[in-house]
């Protein structure tokens, strides 16, 4: 990184303050400040670390605090990354601060710890809590952070009684920033991996190598492109992506590979260290502080030539980046839903464009956005149509879940029309599959045992005191939770609405159909993947390594099992109330439905024998169903397309979701009306800026309540981008500061409840 000249210097700070803070650049310290460093900064009465973002040589400001110190001896950032982080704050608006935080890991963005020492010798001191601060030096043998006696002595004085301490020679204060604890590198060899054929071993298909070829032009040519791999279920896609990035180190470049769940980082590492031993680097949220410190340091000298991690990972600050690869494109696990909401598939295509590189986005379910793009020729389309090895992709049927009238009139009155999750087909199913010693899945997108639990002679159902959800009951636990806010409490005995012993279960979860697969299938071995038994550090890894060695014969568990699993011996594959997903208010129900259906189809049939699918509906005769049952996306896409286009949704619109939440149900539909009515005002006050952006609400959200706080909520739609985000951008200022109400903007929303 360059040195630069100039007496002040622009630096970016872990907050929400907008731009970057500027501070002079003392004269012992200005010949090693560079773009991209470390630096701890004074704010307020804090001293934190920032990032160097820029330098010039004045600034209009009259008082302007100097740095304090340089924390690295390289820079953590490059000025493509720094670029990108701008970027990401403009788009998703949001502020640049926020997005360092983003950016770097948790042990490289904290505040830096100063330390109190007493002066040997003996100094008057000036004031009471001058003296007061030096009694408490001496109790505690000289040395104290100024943190923590800032903490007994609360109030405004605290820091000037400091600073005159200081002058007068008292006491000294020194500095350095946070550092963690271990400095270990993880996952720098596989563990117990799986054995995979080595690329002399493995040819690839006419399909395969057409599409490599197409890739490996562009590595060669150099230049920005983005390429949609378009491939079914195990047709082969990873091979692909190992292959274009060898090219890319015989290049003497590096890669960069995000995949949706840290799920699947386990088996992406086993076949990246096939290819490139020694020479893998990760950057997930799993990892610990010190994990994640010590890998991006490892990354940043370049001592890799692979990066896999989920999400987060797009921001890895590889040197020399040549291609980026972005694993599932489609999954909403890569649209970040707190804090800074962005998607870091976008990010990624950004990201090789402003580094002039090729970005491959792959899936056998591609997101309508992105095919949509290949169409308008704004991506390249890169297509497999077949499994490798030639291997037939599943049969898939329905079960029609109905139930027909005479039925329903046997039944007693109040009574649950089903009482088995499993359908007499499936249940057969799992019977001969386990016979033949192969495995089986079993796919419901809900945990717990039960949805709820509900009163038959009141009709109460127990809903969450903090949420405005029913808690979902768990029986090995005997207790109710809701999966929004975490709360917990045992499961009642008796009605809380009329006191009778009436409650009972309604709806099922992965804990029913576990417990209804071990009566079925005593002698079978069945495990169960959800949230629920995978919280602990290294579960979810172990889990999975269970299931690739066969030493599991039926797993159950939710949309985590849908991803990207590629084991040999599942042979069966049954999904649970498939419906779930297609009734949940939200244009995107449809095809977030196809696309877990596909994928978890997908998991079936991958080894030499074929692979059956039976899907469980109240809806069978829906076109999502018809299309997963022949493995048509390109019919599905079509019919989609056109119900986005009727209602003017993505991609024929860009959409911005904004959202008031807070602890008083009036004040928040207040200001969301308020500025719903501002919202118009502005579109019909300049009609040339804002004439095709229709304003939609406001309205309660459809989880009205969440964590204690209510929430309503204001939808822009649009078909030009900048006018979006400017109006957007200036509904932040509309409206006066309140202490309680927050607002949350939202580009390109993927979660809208």
């Amino acid at each position: 990184m360059p040195r630069q000249e100039g007496r002040f210097v622009q630096v970016i700070v872990p907050s929400p303050i907008k731009e970057p803070l500027t501070y002079e650049a003392p004269p012992d310290l200005r010949d090693r400040l560079a773009i991209g460093l470390r630096v701890i900064v004074p704010m307020g009465t804090r001293r934190v670390t920032g990032v160097v973002l820029n330098f010039s040589s004045d600034t209009r400001l009259k008082q302007v605090k100097a740095i304090a110190k340089i924390v690295d001896d390289q820079p953590v950032m490059d000025d493509a990354l720094l670029r990108l982080s701008q970027w990401v704050a403009q788009y998703y608006l949001g502020s640049i601060g926020e997005v360092l935080a983003t950016v770097l890991p948790p042990g490289m963005r904290k505040e830096s710890r100063r330390t109190i020492t007493l002066t040997p010798g003996q100094f008057p001191a000036a004031g009471v809590l001058q003296k007061k601060i030096l009694t408490a030096l001496r109790e505690r043998k000289g040395t104290v952070t100024v943190k923590g006696l800032a903490r007994r002595f609360p109030g405004s004085g605290f820091y000037r009684a400091v600073e005159a301490l200081e002058k007068a020679g008292t006491i000294k204060i020194r500095e350095a920033p946070i550092r963690p604890a271990k400095d270990k590198s993880p996952n720098s060899a596989p563990r117990e991996a799986a054995k995979f054929p080595s690329v002399q071993d493995f040819f690839l298909t006419s399909e395969q190598q057409k599409a490599l070829d197409a890739v490996g032009e562009r590595l060669h040519q150099g230049g920005f492109q983005s390429f949609l791999l378009y491939g079914v279920t195990g047709s082969g896609k990873t091979e692909i992506y190992l292959r274009a990035m060898e090219l890319v180190r015989r290049a003497k470049k590096r890669s960069l590979i995000l995949v949706p769940e840290i799920s699947l980082t386990p088996q992406m590492l086993d076949r990246l260290h096939e290819r490139f031993p020694g020479r893998v680097g990760v950057l997930h949220s799993a990892l610990t502080p010190s994990e994640r410190w010590a890998q991006w340091w490892r990354i940043l000298r370049g001592e890799v030539d692979v990066v896999v991690g989920a999400r987060s990972a797009v921001f890895a600050p590889l040197p020399d980046l040549g291609l980026i690869v972005v694993d599932e494109e489609h999954d909403p696990s890569y649209k970040q839903e707190e804090g800074l909401r962005y998607n870091a598939r976008d990010v990624a295509v950004v990201r090789a464009k402003l580094l002039g590189c090729p970005v491959i986005l792959g899936s056998a379910t591609p997101a309508i956005e992105s095919f949509e793009n290949c169409r308008a020729g704004r991506y390249a389309f890169l297509e497999l149509t077949q499994r490798v090895e030639q291997r037939s992709m599943p049969e898939v049927a329905t079960v029609d879940l109905r139930l027909k009238a005479a039925e329903v009139e046997k039944l007693p009155d109040q009574e649950t029309p089903r009482t088995h999750v499993l359908s007499p087909l499936l249940k057969q199913a799992l019977k001969e599959n386990l016979a033949r010693g192969r495995q089986s899945l079993i796919f419901l997108n809900r945990r717990g045992f039960a949805n709820f639990l509900q009163c038959r002679i009141c009709g109460f159902v127990l809903r969450c005191s903090h949420c405005s959800v029913a808690m979902t009951f768990h029986r090995t636990q005997e207790s109710v939770l809701c999966h929004h806010c975490g709360a917990r409490k045992p499961a009642p005995d008796v009605c809380p609405g009329c006191g009778q012993a009436a409650l009972v279960t309604i709806g099922s979860g992965t804990e029913q159909v576990e417990q209804e697969l071990q009566q079925l299938l005593p002698e079978a071995r069945i495990a169960r993947m959800d949230r629920d038994t995978t919280g602990k550090r290294g579960s979810q890894a172990q889990l999975i390594r269970r299931w690739e060695k066969g030493e599991i014969d039926v797993l159950v568990g939710t949309q985590m099992i849908t991803k990207g699993h590629d084991v040999s011996g599942v042979t069966l594959v049954g999904a649970v109330l498939a419906d779930h997903s297609l009734n949940l208010p939200d244009f995107r129900a449809t095809e977030r439905t196809f696309q877990l259906l596909s994928q978890v189809s997908g998991r079936a049939g991958r080894g030499q024998d074929a692979g059956r699918v039976i899907i469980q509906t109240y809806n069978p005769d829906h076109y999502v169903f018809q299309h997963v049952r022949t493995h048509d996306y390109k019919r599905f896409f079509a019919a989609e397309l056109e119900f986005r286009r009727a209602l003017n949704y993505p991609p024929f619109s860009r959409l911005v979701h904004l959202r008031f939440e807070g602890p008083r149900a009036p004040e928040i539909e207040s200001r969301a009306k308020t500025l719903g009515n501002w919202l118009r005002a502005e579109c019909r006050r300049r009609p040339a800026t804002y004439a095709d952006i229709e304003v939609l609400g406001p309205a309660p959200a459809p989880i009205a309540k969440l964590r204690g706080r209510y929430r309503w909520q204001i939808l822009l739609k649009g078909k030009k981008t900048q006018s979006l985000l400017r109006l957007a951008g200036q509904a932040k200022t509309a409206l006066p500061g309140s202490r309680h109400v927050r607002l949350h903007i939202d580009v390109d929303p993927h979660n809208m409840l």
